[in-house]
This record gives C-alpha cells, sequence and structure tokens, in this order.
C-alpha cells in the first residue's frame, strides 16, 4: 500500500502545479469531485465483469482454487446525480449482481439487488474552476438477506460512508486532461456479531488525445478489517472480512453526442492478501442533461 500511497500524493502534487484551465473536463465520470450544477442530472449505468481462478493467503501465496474452480460476478449498476444547488450534490446508485462459483464438483450461483447507496456530496473549495475538493457522506442499505443461497451478495449489514475527493483539469502535453483523487472511510455496522471497516483510496487520471476520445489510467485500493478474521473461502468469497488488495485500470471513452460519453475499460488485481486475483472489464455511459 506505500506505492499506492505514493501514487496519489505524486499524482495531487502534478495536477496543483499544472498550468491553467478554465473549465472542468467534458468527460469526468462519476463519483468525482465535480460538483453537479444546479437542476441538472447525470445518469451512469454499467455493466461490470469479474472472474478469479486463484488467490493470494493470509501470506500473500498465491493459491488456485481447489478442482479447476472459478469464480465470476456480472454487474449491473444505475449511478445518478442531481445538483441540488451550485455546490450540494444528491447521489445514489443501484446495483443488481449475479455471483457464480463453478468446478468440477459443483456449481452453485446467486443474484438479487445488492447495496442501495443514498448520499449528498458536497463543494468545499473551488479554485478558479480548475480545482475542485469536495467531501460525500452516504447511507448503505442492502436490499437482499443472506440465507442459505450462496455465493453471497454482500455483508447484508447496513452502513455509512464518508469520502474526501480532490479533482481538477490540466495540460499534458499541449492536451487537455483530467485527474481525481479519493481517500474514504466506510463502516459495515453488523456483519455476525461485529462491524467491518473499510479504506479505500483512488487514483483516476483522463487524457484527450482528440475532442471526442478520452485515455484513461487508474489505481484503487482497499483495506478491510474486523476484530474477527476470516480467511478466504472461494465458494463465498464476499463472506471475507480481513483483506487488502490494489487494483489498475485502463480505459477509453468516446463521445457520441451532447453530453453523452460510452466508456470500455479493462481492469485487473496487481496486490492482494487473503483476496481472490481475477480480471475483468465494464462498459458504462455518462449521458448528462
Amino acid at each position: 500500500m506505500r506505492h499506492l500511497l505514493s501514487l496519489l500524493l505524486l499524482v495531487s502534487s502534478v495536477a496543483g502545479y499544472a498550468g491553467p484551465r478554465s473549465a472542468g473536463p467534458r468527460s469526468a465520470g462519476p463519483r468525482s469531485a465535480w460538483p453537479q450544477q444546479k437542476h441538472r442530472f447525470m445518469f451512469v449505468p454499467g455493466v461490470y465483469y469479474y472472474r478469479a481462478t486463484s488467490y493470494w493467503g493470509p501470506d500473500r501465496a498465491v493459491q488456485a482454487f481447489g478442482d479447476n474452480g472459478r469464480f465470476q460476478s456480472v454487474n449491473v449498476r444505475l449511478y445518478g446525480e442531481y445538483g441540488l444547488s451550485d455546490r450540494l450534490t444528491l447521489v445514489g446508485t443501484l446495483p443488481f449482481a449475479t455471483n457464480q462459483y463453478k468446478s468440477e464438483q459443483q456449481t452453485i450461483h446467486n443474484s438479487g439487488l445488492t447495496d442501495l447507496e443514498v448520499g449528498l456530496r458536497y463543494n468545499l473549495l473551488n479554485v478558479d474552476n480548475r480545482r475542485y475538493l469536495s467531501v460525500q457522506a452516504q447511507a448503505i442499505a442492502p436490499l437482499y438477506q443472506n440465507a442459505s443461497r450462496i455465493p453471497y451478495l454482500g455483508y447484508a449489514s447496513s452502513g455509512a460512508e464518508l469520502k474526501l475527493l480532490y479533482a481538477g483539469s490540466l495540460k499534458l502535453n499541449n492536451r487537455d486532461a483530467y485527474f481525481n483523487t479519493e481517500a474514504g472511510f466506510r463502516r459495515f455496522f453488523r456483519v455476525g456479531p461485529r462491524p467491518v471497516d473499510q479504506v479505500s483510496l483512488l487514483a483516476t487520471m483522463g487524457w484527450y488525445v482528440s475532442p471526442k476520445n478520452v485515455l484513461i489510467g487508474e489505481l484503487s485500493g482497499l483495506i478491510s478489517y474486523s476484530s474477527l478474521f476470516r480467511e478466504l473461502n472461494p465458494v463465498n468469497p464476499t463472506v471475507n472480512t480481513d483483506f487488502r488488495f490494489a487494483k489498475a485500470t485502463l480505459g477509453y471513452g468516446r463521445q457520441l453526442g451532447t453530453g453523452t460519453w460510452l466508456y470500455a475499460n479493462a481492469y485487473g488485481d496487481v496486490y492482494g492478501q487473503n483476496v481472490g486475483i481475477g480480471r475483468g472489464f465494464s462498459l458504462t455511459s455518462v449521458i448528462r442533461f
């Protein structure tokens, strides 16, 4: 995690000393520090696929799933933002997931709505419409119960999240670019008899190769911990509460029309402990109106 923290600091430093720019990026995606304009709405539907056949154990040794096992997950997420004012933005996410574990011995799957997230983001600082510092608070409400069906869809616990976001615009090789950095703390109040705490970090950079095309690079990480340690169970990985990972993402975005962008991303786990080693891709669209 030391290297991930270094990257976050580096991105923020580069952005702080970048050349001037008068407006925000054209295609900045969801969950960034940019405030939504008053009475304007942003809708972001997305499909995300993830697949893993091995994992890092508690000692970071790589282990394959037994019996040629593999875990895969397909998520459909509907994310939205609405500008209540030029500083205050209402945010929300409605996700649906299908989780499956398949091996030579068995095939099990589970699907349904997962954790509804609703919250507010407030813009604390706006520097010449080029740098934005915002804070975001969200409530988490599970739309499912963990009974006999596995793999679980999540912790089935209510929770809350507080996040600090810093973003802005800059120039790279005389072309427009943007960055977004985030640091968050999330608590699930009751997973079994105890809470689960998670710390997340993210750094994103977007670079416009032309007015309608953007390349995106991202590093993100998560540390999850609780007083009840559980080693990863490949058949039911979402029961795990004590793990850490870092993920790298490369993406491409294309403007389809006024206020509409389409993104394709590929991502993979690059570091982890007590967590699956997986790869995946996503397709998302950002629609503003």
